[in-house]
């Protein structure tokens, strides 16, 4: 009766102290940090698709960024990242089960026994059968197993959003990766013309000097400038090869892979899209949620290492057979069962500084939160500054192109008409063909600015991704 009334008391303890410390976990995290209410800069008006890209009207592009998605290495890895976390959040919900086992055991035993007459002791043998099932649960009365089980499940969540953001980034990689092969195909482009104008102008100048009209000087000097631009025919070809083994990878295939009908002209932008407010980047931006979602999961360890602190209630139970020998193994049923509290009274303050060090956890990922939307508002910020400063830099090289163009034909007029000498033709001609291949990098910068805006927009398409079996193309 005694044994009982202590133990009664221990269960009653053990109630009462957890209804007064029981640590409840956030369900919600609020970034630490101010959001602003607005963009600091107008954004457009445009509508945007959910998969952005599709916005170019590209089909090569399309399909490129749907063999990323089925083939990219970092993206195979990050299911694999998955596989390890679904394992570990069903191992952390196998402790709310209760576990059942079969044992089966069989042992022989010697000892000995004096006889009566006083004679050397006599060997016994004795030999034990059992076969029978064996059950154990542990009462969740504190919730410390749900509080694991329950953090298992959001890191689980937060390791499927950093899939996503892993997505979002790369697909805007092979965006940004196949402009720039445009670019460098357009730059390849525009120095072979140039090429032509050049050996076009050496070829008059030749003849100019062959009729005493002009001087071996500007012959050389035509030669010089010729030679100047063919020399950088190899270093774009070295860029575009460079490139090209960039998207493979890419898209896992082997870097020697050729890649097919590269247009050589960038396309016109299409109006820019609206940004929406800051507060929008908390649903939109995976890796926003993920960071959201690890915090969530530390504050659920922590609730898990305060209940650690209270008792344990485990009851147990056991029902089988038991005999001497085979033939009587189903004779006896045998059975038991067993409750039990166990309770930590002095270990050091080993609990204590667990709870400690998983709250500093949650600080930490918690501050961790904040620096990752600070950031994703910044680069939306950064986004917008960039493009609308890249507009006007693309409208200005675009008047200096059209004046560059009078002032070669400018001076070309007058080295015909020997009122001024074949350098000043040299140098707008190469101002010309300078700023066409400063304008054709500058369209490409500004896509790229593009780019970098509907990525740090974020969006809900990677929840749709699928993994897809790399051998039979199936879905899982």
């Amino acid at each position: 009766m005694k044994r009982n009334a202590a133990l009664l008391f221990v269960l009653f303890a053990s109630v009462m102290l957890a209804s007064c410390s029981f640590y409840k976990a956030r369900s919600d995290s609020a970034p630490p940090v101010e959001i602003p209410g607005t963009y600091s800069r107008e954004a457009g008006q445009g509508s945007l698709p959910e998969r952005w890209w599709e916005a170019f009207e590209d089909e090569r592009l399309n399909s490129l960024v749907d063999e990323l998605l089925s083939g990219n290495l970092d993206l195979q890895q990050a299911w694999a990242r998955i596989d390890q976390a679904e394992a570990l959040a069903i191992q952390a919900g196998s402790s709310l089960q209760p576990k059942i086992t079969l044992e089966a055991a069989t042992s022989r035993a010697r000892t000995y026994s004096s006889s009566l007459s006083g004679s050397d002791a006599v060997p016994v043998y004795t030999r034990q059968h059992s076969l029978g099932l064996a059950a154990s649960y542990e009462i969740d009365l504190w919730g410390r197993v749900r509080s694991s089980n329950k953090a298992a499940g959001l890191d689980l969540a937060a390791v499927r959003l950093d899939l996503e953001t892993a997505a979002m980034s790369l697909s805007a990689q092979v965006v940004q990766n196949w402009y720039s092969l445009i670019e460098q195909t357009s730059q390849l482009k525009l120095a072979q013309k140039q090429v032509e104008a050049s050996t076009t102008q050496l070829d008059l100048v030749r003849l100019r000097f062959s009729r005493g009209l002009a001087s071996a000087l500007d012959v050389y000097q035509q030669r010089q400038q010729l030679a100047s631009i063919s020399a950088q025919i190899p270093l774009i070809e070295a860029q575009i090869n460079v490139l090209t083994h960039q998207l493979n990878v890419l898209l896992g295939r082997a870097p020697g892979t050729s890649v097919e009908d590269i247009p050589d002209t960038l396309p016109e932008l299409w109006p820019r899209p609206q940004a929406g407010i800051p507060a929008d980047l908390l649903q939109d931006r995976p890796d926003v949620e993920a960071a959201m979602m690890r915090v969530e999961a530390a504050d659920q360890r922590v609730a898990a290492a305060v209940s650690d602190r209270f008792p344990r209630v485990t009851i147990s139970g056991s029902r089988g057979y038991g005999a001497r020998s085979f033939a009587d193994l189903f004779d006896q049923m045998v059975w038991n069962a067993a409750g039990s509290i166990i309770a930590p009274i002095y270990e050091g303050r080993a609990r204590s500084a667990e709870v400690k060090r998983t709250k500093a956890v949650v600080e930490e990922r918690l501050y961790a939160y904040g620096e990752v939307v600070l950031t994703a508002v910044a680069e939306v910020e950064d986004a917008l500054a960039r493009e609308q400063k890249q507009i006007e830099y693309v409208q200005r090289l675009t008047y200096q192109l059209e004046l560059s163009r009078s002032t070669l034909d400018e001076a070309y007029n007058q080295y015909i008409n020997g009122l001024s000498d074949y350098l000043t033709v040299l140098s707008s001609l190469n101002a010309l063909q300078q700023t066409q291949r400063e304008l054709l990098t500058a369209r490409s910068t500004l896509i790229s600015y593009r780019i970098a805006l509907c990525r740090s927009l974020g969006g809900t398409w990677t929840a749709e991704i699928a993994r897809e079996n790399s051998t039979t193309g199936e879905k899982s």
